[in-house]
């Protein structure tokens, strides 16, 4: 499988924002791409359009859904109300998620086209858990896919992204390029010329509600 696995250095860090950054990116520059975000957590209760039935609504997966024209089933398949890691979030629902279900949801669903790259999402960050007795580490390392990471632009950001470095490198993957994101219109402070004495990693800029630059073209390949 081509692609890449995306994970944060923590919850909130910007995955999905930037995932739909980079599908746009990627259509600009026509490239094939294909989501995968396998598990939803803090879904939506919708009213289906069958006698006003509640349905959970996954909002992250909908976007990516909606941009890459594929139906909602080949991108997500597990979808949980609570906003807490999925395995907590399935046994509030008396429900249960194993890795292997995972895997071979992904398995199932992958663009298998050596030109098309597989944006897989992962859950929080690298140590998050995402299955019974499972983190998302253990994921990652299933499908061996160079890892993008991406790190929310505050004070803090250096540290979590130095032991995310060393976690993913712990894991035997690759990160193949790093994301500064920023999540604010101002950014109190920007953390990119620290950060770069640390690590010879690439790290890409993405700003607030910007596009991403056509330097990423470098990195992708």
């Amino acid at each position: 499988m081509r692609g890449f696995f995306i994970t944060g250095t923590d919850t909130d860090a910007g995955k999905t924002w930037f995932m739909l950054k980079f599908g746009e990116f990627l259509l600009k520059h026509g490239c094939k791409f294909h989501f995968l975000k396998p598990v939803e957590s803090g879904c939506w209760n919708n009213p289906s359009s069958l006698g006003g039935k509640k349905i959970l609504f996954p909002k992250d997966a909908m976007l990516f859904s909606n941009l890459e024209n594929v139906p909602l089933n080949k991108i997500c398949k597990y979808m949980f109300k609570a906003y807490a890691s999925p395995p907590r979030a399935a046994e509030m629902e008396n429900k249960s998620i194993e890795l292997e279900e995972i895997l071979d949801f992904i398995e199932t669903n992958i663009n298998k086209d050596e030109n098309c790259y597989n944006l897989v999402e992962g859950c929080g960050g690298l140590y998050s858990p995402i299955a019974n007795n499972k983190l998302t580490s253990d994921l990652a390392i299933e499908l061996n896919l160079p890892v993008i990471l991406v790190v929310k632009n505050v004070l803090g950001c250096i540290n979590h992204t130095l032991l995310s470095i060393q976690a993913i490198k712990k894991s035997g993957l690759n990160v193949k390029f790093i994301i500064l994101n920023n999540i604010n219109e101002e950014t109190v402070l920007d953390n990119y010329n620290e950060l770069s004495q640390f690590t010879n990693i690439p790290i890409i800029r993405l700003g607030f509600n910007q596009e991403l630059d056509s330097t990423l073209l470098n990195y992708i390949n």
